[in-house]
């Protein structure tokens, strides 16, 4: 009976130590999987503090020089629009001194007529007017020749003020563009504000379920969209960055043609006022030749008067 109850006590002992290493085994390997999970948690943890040190400040560094850059592109909006109105109130001056250069025109053919009618009515025989009526056609032709410059002028003048029309267009739809692209940057910023409000919750509830294989596995998913997400918005803040440099690009050419603008407005100004000048000098010419030859006629009236009276006295005698 005694080796019987021995041999079970044995049988026992085995079956003790058995289960002890069996336990111990499925112990280290729990224990293997916590430190694994424990790695794992630093690594995610020091991936969050890398994001937040370094994407983050860059995002809204980023986001910094946007606004800045916006507002120094709407002060050059507003300059360019000061230079407009300045241009278009030049125009207006120019188009004004058109008008009465073509009155002063109009003015001056209704006195060559008026005197080219007196000439006619007034000429007596012997006296020489073929002269005096090429003078008054060559007159007639510069005049015209005047007038039609004149157009040109006006024609160019018209031609400007369509293509400052067209210009301040595309600077409008320009300056609409980089208001949408405003506005988009402004809602990234949102949304990364938001986002950096998830990670520091994410951050909280990592730190205080770090014990929990399930809650470090929610927190990885989360961790990866995450950083998708802020990975797509600095790509799209690269997208604004390249668009608004390209407005910016638009709107130095735009300036550079206004430049251009100006000084093709100077240049037809100076054509305009030496045209001008010369129209005044016909205009003083034709009235001066008028005026001899009235003369003329006048001495010849005269003269011819005395000799009729001196006749008519001698015979009378």
């Amino acid at each position: 009976g005694n080796q019987r109850a021995a041999a079970e006590l044995l049988a026992r002992v085995q079956q003790l130590e058995n289960g002890n290493l069996e336990l111990e085994r499925e112990n280290q390997m729990l224990m293997s999987k916590f430190a694994e999970k424990e790695v794992e948690k630093d690594s995610l943890v020091n991936r969050l503090n890398d994001l937040e040190k370094n994407i983050v400040p860059s995002l809204k560094k980023a986001l910094n020089d946007i606004s800045l850059e916006k507002d120094a592109a709407v002060v050059a909006k507003e300059d360019t629009l000061a230079q407009l109105r300045s241009m278009k109130k030049r125009l207006r001056e120019a188009e004004e001194e058109q008008y009465r250069a073509e009155e002063d025109s109009a003015s001056l053919r209704a006195q060559l007529n008026t005197l080219q009618q007196q000439v006619m009515s007034n000429s007596y025989s012997g006296y020489a007017v073929g002269t005096s009526s090429e003078q008054t056609l060559a007159m007639e032709k510069e005049i015209q020749d005047l007038q039609a410059q004149l157009k040109q002028e006006s024609l160019l003048r018209q031609q400007e003020q369509q293509k400052l029309a067209e210009e301040s267009l595309l600077r409008q739809q320009d300056q609409q563009r980089l208001a949408e692209e405003q506005s988009r940057t402004t809602s990234l910023a949102v949304e990364k504000r938001e986002m950096e409000e998830k990670i520091a919750a994410l951050t909280k509830k990592s730190s205080e379920e770090a014990s929990e294989f399930a809650a470090r596995k929610a927190f990885s998913m989360d961790r990866e969209k995450l950083e998708n997400q802020l990975h797509d918005m600095a790509l799209m803040v690269e997208r604004l960055e390249g668009s608004r440099q390209k407005l910016l690009m638009e709107i130095d050419s735009q300036s550079l043609e206004i430049e251009n603008l100006f000084e093709e407005n100077s240049v037809l100004s100076t054509s305009y006022q030496e045209a001008m000048s010369v129209t005044m000098e016909w205009e003083n010419q034709v009235c001066c030749s008028y005026s001899v030859c009235a003369w003329s006629m006048l001495k010849i009236f005269v003269t011819k008067s005395a000799s009729c009276l001196l006749t008519s006295s001698k015979l009378a005698g």
